[in-house]
């Protein structure tokens, strides 16, 4: 399959214009970036890019089209990826059943920590698609240039603003309602260039009701709203030379979670990042070098619920700042060796104050997360070359050192209960390997081998949580400052065979973990919260394994009518040979596109089979199979502007059900009518 190259759209300019005269680069620059962008789809079954492209124009996978409402519903029917809901807000990306301890999630290559210890706040619930320019998935280490994991990467990309001497000034507005929840969106997007200068200002607004299931009962604590807000602005220093400066800005008010006990007040997130874009620099070309800074502030609450035993405030808050610098050290048309270095250092802070309902008693406090402090730096090399015109071959080494500790006098006496000491500097030395070999007899198949290496520290509530309550299972969980690094071996082979409208892609892939870490029972200890079954100790153990595949049909049926095929499947055991937990079923889905003047119409079928392979140790229960039909369709029209309109009707039959990595047995919406409607201006 032919990969296209992503680069930020300015850097394209100024690579167009390389060696022209002054007037020329300047008029071949403005000329490139003048256009209004889209969002296109590529997939590849080892990764997975959603990204710009002048050339592609509009977004050209139908089924990515009708899902662009919000970020989790975008990334839900992408190869390989699932998403775990706990409400109906922030949902989880889960990549080959692998939770977000075991990747690492980014916004425009900064990286971002959540500020709740009940994951209620994923980086991908501070993003909206009207301002994503670019979605990069990875799996395992192969081609992951955004950190060291044995899971891989997500990384979503900021749309930056357009140069147009023709049109100065462009907008679009849009707003969508859903009748599941009787929630209304609306979003507002602005574009300004004048000579050097261009700045882009988008807002978005979202809320919605408690929403109805499957079963015609209302989810209660399902309801929310936000506000998501933010601007980029370019600089033009000379013809080669740009600077670049975003800012993204989240605030979530009365955000219900059913499947959880605690809601949440208040969600506010700033980022900021500030790059310099060049066509050389020193020994690199087309470098990037950015700075950045972000803060979570995060408010757990359950003021609004019905017969709390006893209430609970749980505040948390992080804070990230770093930099990286990143570029070519060779390019060429045969090979490329890509260098990027970065730091940065991160700040969790958390704590549950208890109040009892005996006006007698004293609240209890206790620090959730104590204090954590965390910095990391890298370097990373990947090489890519052409060994023949049918052999390629891309290798990638990273090396990181991190450093953990907490600053709590606090926290330190709570670890010192069991015989721990955080205070200390934790150093690791993490490793990342990777290697791929790719083979074309013939213009229409590929064949590729991939292996990988990979390491990664404990999460923040793996090293150092104190009485954490999961309530997938039921128990309280310790983290351990004494958690040595976790290691997994990842081998994958891919098949692919592109004809004239007919496009089949297969992968079947392995992960081999060793200390690999798990919640194990301590008998000996009691809870915390009231309720729950016990205490588990985050710990390494000897192994775990994961197995799965993927298979995508792409087929033009007729001029006017193309199908679309999806196969996933991941299986998964611990070191006892047990189910591992959070396994997603085999799961399929199929959409038919037809076009009729200018309407796309999209019928679609989604089926999961019923997972038996629970995990006791979890406190898994099986989950029913399910199949489910969604109807959509889209038109624009263009006029003195362009307008576009869609709806359907999602989960058409009422189907009551859930997904197997879903939290809290909540099930997810029943029958949902929606209608959308978009002008640009």
């Amino acid at each position: 399959m032919q990969r296209f190259s992503l680069l930020w759209i300015f850097i394209s300019g100024i690579q167009l214009c390389f060696g022209q005269s002054d007037k020329e680069r300047y008029e071949a620059w403005l000329d490139s970036i003048k256009n209004e962008k889209y969002i296109g789809i590529e997939m590849e079954l080892d990764e997975i890019i959603i990204t710009d492209s002048l050339q592609r124009g509009l977004i050209n996978d139908p089924k990515t089209q009708f899902n662009m409402r919000s970020t989790d519903q975008l990334m839900h029917n992408l190869s390989g990826v699932n998403m775990v809901r706990r409400g109906n807000f922030a949902n989880e990306p889960m990549l080959r059943g692998l939770t977000s301890e075991r990747y690492v999630l980014s916004i425009d290559g900064m990286r971002i920590q959540g500020a709740c210890t009940d994951k209620m706040d994923p980086a991908s619930s501070y993003i909206e698609p009207i301002n994503l320019k670019s979605l990069d998935v990875t799996f395992g280490t192969q081609n992951n240039m955004m950190g060291s994991s044995t899971g891989g990467s997500v990384d979503f990309g900021l749309k930056k603003p357009v140069y147009n001497l023709e049109t100065p000034f462009r907008a679009s507005i849009s707003t969508n309602y859903s009748t599941v929840s009787n929630g209304f969106d609306q979003t507002l997007d602005l574009n300004y260039s004048k000579d050097k200068f261009a700045v882009r200002i988008s807002g978005v607004h979202r809320k919605a009701e408690n929403y109805t299931d499957g079963a015609g009962e209302e989810v209660r604590y399902s309801q929310f709203e936000k506000w998501n807000y933010a601007s980029s602005l370019s600089y033009r220093i000379n013809d080669r030379d740009m600077l670049s400066f975003d800012f993204v800005g989240d605030d979530a008010t009365d955000v219900g979670y059913p499947a959880l006990p605690m809601d949440v007040s208040s969600a506010q997130a700033k980022l900021f990042g500030l790059s310099y874009i060049s066509d050389d620099f020193w020994i690199l070309k087309e470098p990037e070098i950015k700075i950045y800074h972000n803060f979570i502030d995060h408010q757990m609450d359950d003021t609004k619920r019905d017969s709390v035993a006893m209430h609970m405030d749980m505040p948390g808050n992080s804070n990230t700042t770093g930099a990286f610098v990143r570029g070519f050290l060779i390019s060429n048309i045969r090979s490329n060796l890509e260098f990027k270095a970065d730091y940065h250092k991160s700040f969790w802070h958390a704590e549950m104050t208890m109040f009892p309902n005996e006006t007698d008693q004293l609240p209890m406090f206790m620090l959730t997360w104590p204090d954590i402090h965390r910095s990391i730096s890298g370097v990373e090399l990947k090489y890519s070359s052409d060994l023949t015109p049918k052999q390629k071959v891309i290798t990638s080494g990273r090396v990181e050192q991190v450093t953990s500790h907490i600053s709590s006098d606090f926290g330190e006496r709570q670890l010192s209960v069991f015989g721990k000491t955080g205070s200390e500097n934790r150093n690791e030395i993490l490793t990342n390997l990777s290697a791929q070999y790719r083979w074309t007899p013939g213009k229409s198949s590929a064949v590729s081998l991939k292996a990988s290496y990979g390491e990664r520290v404990p999460s923040a509530s793996e090293q150092y949580g104190f009485y954490l309550f999961n309530q997938q299972d039921g128990y309280d969980y310790l983290g351990d400052p004494d958690l040595k690094k976790e290691r997994n071996v990842h081998v994958e082979a891919g098949h692919e065979l592109n004809r004239s409208g007919f496009k089949v892609e297969t992968a079947i892939f392995g992960y081999f973990f060793k200390d690999y870490i798990m919640g194990i029972y301590d008998s000996s200890l009691s809870a915390m919260t009231i309720g729950a079954l016990g205490v588990k100790w985050h710990e390494n153990t000897s192994n775990a394994t994961m197995l799965g595949g993927e298979f995508s049909l792409s087929n033009q049926l007729l001029p006017s009518l193309s199908g679309k095929m999806d196969v996933k499947y991941v299986y998964g055991e611990d070191f006892e040979g047990a189910p591992l937990p959070q396994m997603p079923p085999l799961k399929l889905s199929y959409s038919i596109t037809q076009v009729i003047k200018g309407w796309n119409i999209q019928p679609e079928i989604e089926w999961s089979q019923a997972q038996d392979r629970v995990s006791e140790k979890f406190n898994e229960r099986t989950t029913d199979d399910f199949t489910l039909i969604n109807l959509r369709i889209s038109k624009q029209f263009t006029a003195k502007n362009t307008w576009s309109i869609g709806g359907g009707i999602e989960n058409l039959t009422d189907v009551a059900y859930r997904e197997h990595f879903d939290i809290g047995q909540i099930l997810r919406p029943g029958r949902n009518g929606y209608l959308q409607m978009k002008v640009q201006f």
